[in-house]
């Protein structure tokens, strides 16, 4: 399931160097408006220069330090403008990323922070720092300062805002939602989910702005390759463990699998023996749809005499079929799957078929099912 994004980055309020333009001048000291109200600047940003660079089309955008900057971003340009990137939990120079992973991190410049999720959307493995992509970014400054640092977002809206004058700037963009919490969100439908592309916390004595582009959903988390490593070892374990304790009541006889067919489905199945050859098939029962009319499979032989079918075929994520594994007549093989389904053959003898999860063949461990695997 796609997770919805409905929490900000962990960021804390901090000071920030003066953006060009918006930051150029010094602030009047605040004042406080109304009976106690809010505190900020007296409005958005002014500079034309800045605001210019601004589309203001739902883009998650921003201006920092006077350069113009858009969601997804490359991390390496936040680095060449002398930013140093450090990650949640690891060493950032240690850290690479396969495809299609996501870490969360914060570049620091001085005095300066941006909370960050960085992804790798390439198909090689690369340093967040080097080869990333920035997806969600957060920006927190305080609103009682004299000079306040922030970045300029829609509609020319910074942290260093004042409440009211902050909530009337955005109030009648596309998608503006204000909580009774005092929060807003600029949100956009995506797939099934809605997405808050801009976010902002209003708090008593700071604002955080966090914008996020539309592919946020789209990432597992990152995990060191050893910690991958040991968690494949154990979902490993524990699937052989399932699947052979659920065979017990058949090993000594696989044409129990067949008989109770319509009541089982599904029966965890574990075999040691030798691979006879490879046949082509009809399915004549089967769980679920076919993958192709014409099935390849392997005649195994148990080491008990009896015989089952290995079937080699699994559905690539582009809807083609793909072969399992390769097997000899000769190989000795040792399998853990699911006998879903069984093949009837024109004298009338069915055979069970298993879908493999696990072989081992020769000795060599083959893990077939992409769940067990280490990304």
């Amino acid at each position: 399931m796609k997770r919805r994004w409905s929490v900000l980055l962990a960021g804390c309020a901090v000071a920030c160097s003066l953006l060009a333009g918006c930051g150029s001048k010094p602030q009047e000291p605040v004042k406080e408006q109304g009976d106690g109200g809010n505190v900020g600047n007296a409005g958005a940003c002014t500079d034309e220069t800045i605001l210019s660079q601004l589309k203001n089309d739902g883009t998650p955008e921003f201006v920092l330090d006077g350069t113009y900057y858009t969601l997804p971003l490359e991390a390496s340009k936040l680095v060449q403008a002398g930013w140093s990137l450090e990650t949640e939990e690891y060493e950032a120079a240690e850290v690479m990323l396969q495809p299609g992973e996501r870490i969360y991190g914060e570049f620091t410049r001085d005095e300066q922070e941006l909370d960050a999720a960085i992804v790798n959307d390439g198909m090689e493995p690369c340093s967040p720092a080097e080869g990333g992509t920035v997806i969600e970014l957060e920006y927190s400054a305080k609103k009682d300062m004299a000079d306040p640092d922030f970045f300029v977002t829609l509609n020319g809206i910074n942290c260093a805002m004042a409440d009211d004058d902050l909530q009337k700037a955005l109030e009648d963009v596309d998608g503006y939602k204000f909580s009774t919490a005092g929060n807003i969100a600029i949100t956009r439908t995506v797939g099934d989910d809605e997405l808050a592309v801009y976010k902002v916390m209003l708090m008593e004595d700071s604002t955080t702005i966090t914008l996020a582009s539309d592919n946020v959903f789209e990432y597992r988390d990152y995990q060191p390759q050893e910690v991958k490593q040991q968690e494949s070892s154990e979902k490993t374990a524990a699937y052989q463990q399932t699947v052979q304790s659920e065979m017990e009541p058949y090993a000594e006889n696989f044409d129990a699998i067949i008989d109770g067919y319509e009541e089982n489905l599904s029966v965890g199945f574990y075999s040691e023996g030798t691979v006879w050859s490879e046949e082509v098939g009809e399915y004549k029962k089967l769980l679920g749809t076919p993958l192709s009319p014409d099935v390849s499979l392997y005649i195994a032989e148990d080491k008990t005499g009896q015989l089952y079918c290995v079937a080699n075929q699994h559905l690539n994520e582009d809807g083609t079929v793909g072969e399992t594994v390769e097997l000899e007549e000769g190989d000795q093989i040792r399998v853990w799957g699911y006998a879903s389904q069984y093949l009837e053959l024109q004298e009338g003898m069915k055979i069970v078929v298993v879908q493999p999860g696990i072989i081992e063949r020769n000795g060599e461990l083959l893990i077939l099912d992409e769940s067990l695997k280490v990304n």
